[in-house]
């Protein structure tokens, strides 16, 4: 888990916009639930899609799964889970989506033509967050969505829900191995506990600005990783520089990672155009990568380049180039479907303030 935001970005393949730094968090103690521990009996009165099923029933596999419907890949995969809930259903498989929204916002978003079609299974809401203690905290889980699979009242899997057809079926079959599927888990909850007390390790050191500590905790990961794992770390360690003020190394290294890795040049410019402590914001070069990622793209160019690249030309008072950009950007998004509509809908307000800005002929500094 990387304290700044292109070292989350690279992994991830849709971002709206950037993140702030993140503060020191505390160590992540081991989880209290786990594969193989008894299921808490999910306390939810609200249901807004489908009846009540009775927990836990001997015979029946549960599928429970944490969303939201401002989750982006909550949404994406609500087809899956409609698809399982319906071809699983005489097996004695149950799903159940939860959110810990209020039930009126969760009735607001499927009263929608677009998720009465595409969420056709049993759907609730806890807003008092009981069950989201008891599942998703217990668990040591940080993110949605995320699924849980209960047969005989006993937790058998833990994981992302588009991961879980494979062990889903093997559950129902009787053939799933929960001892193994336990350890992997727990080495892995283990694991991220490792990275965790590095992150906030380095996290505080440059809270304190003690950028050579830092840089030195980044020095001694990339040193001990293989050649992909390395390169969130340079990444990172670009940012520290250029947020101490070591512009030329910090830009140098910027250049040499986008050289061997073009699929960066975004992700950096989104650095030095958006992370608030560079005191020397060269938005010429960002400007310089995103037209380089535009050309790559072609046609194809992301709303995400384009978007950004609007932001670049607003920047330098170039409002024509900004105007042109977001518009650019926004006709992508919509080409995307649905999925995208808060995003159009973000880049919407982006280009009324950039065109707000061109009439007061004021370039944002």
């Amino acid at each position: 888990m990387m304290t700044l935001l292109l070292a989350a970005i690279l992994s991830q393949a849709q971002v709206a916009a950037p993140a702030q730094r993140a503060t020191a968090q505390p160590a992540p103690a081991a989880p209290a639930l786990t594969i193989g521990s008894k299921a808490p009996l999910p306390e939810i009165s609200d249901f807004v899609r489908g009846e009540k099923p009775t927990f836990f029933e001997p015979g029946k596999v549960y599928v429970l799964e944490f969303w939201a419907t401002w989750c982006g890949p909550c949404r994406q995969g609500m087809p899956h889970l409609t698809k399982v809930a319906e071809e699983m259903k005489p097996k004695g498989v149950v799903v159940v989506g939860i959110s810990d929204e209020k039930p009126d916002t969760v009735r607001s978003f499927l009263e929608k033509d677009e998720w009465k079609q595409k969420a056709r299974y049993i759907l609730a809401t806890d807003p008092d967050r009981s069950t989201q203690r008891d599942y998703m905290e217990a668990a040591g889980q940080n993110g949605i969505p995320t699924a849980f699979i209960v047969k005989e009242g006993v937790v058998q899997w833990i994981g992302h829900p588009m991961e879980m057809d494979e062990p889903l079926a093997k559950i129902v079959a009787g053939t799933w191995d929960p001892k193994a599927a336990k350890q992997g888990f727990e080495d892995e909850a283990a694991e991220q506990m490792k990275v965790m007390a590095k992150q906030n390790a380095m996290t505080k050191a440059m809270e304190s600005k003690d950028w050579d500590k830092a840089l030195g905790m980044l020095d001694a990961e990339i040193a001990a990783a293989t050649a992909a794992e390395a390169l969130p770390w340079k990444v990172q360690k670009a940012q520290v520089l250029l947020m101490a003020g070591r512009s030329d190394a910090g830009y140098a290294l910027c250049e040499e990672i986008a050289a061997k890795d073009p699929s960066t040049r975004p992700w950096l410019a989104m650095s030095v155009l958006r992370m608030p402590e560079i005191p020397d914001r060269r938005v010429d070069v960002a400007i310089t990568w995103l037209e380089a990622a535009r050309a790559d793209a072609g046609a194809k160019a992301s709303p995400q380049v384009l978007s950004e690249l609007g932001n670049a030309w607003a920047m330098k008072g170039d409002y024509a180039k900004a105007k042109d950009c977001l518009q650019q950007a926004i006709s992508a998004a919509k080409a995307m479907g649905p999925q995208a509509a808060d995003y159009v809908a973000a880049m919407g307000e982006e280009l009324k303030a950039i065109e707000a800005k061109a009439a007061g002929g004021a370039a944002t500094k």
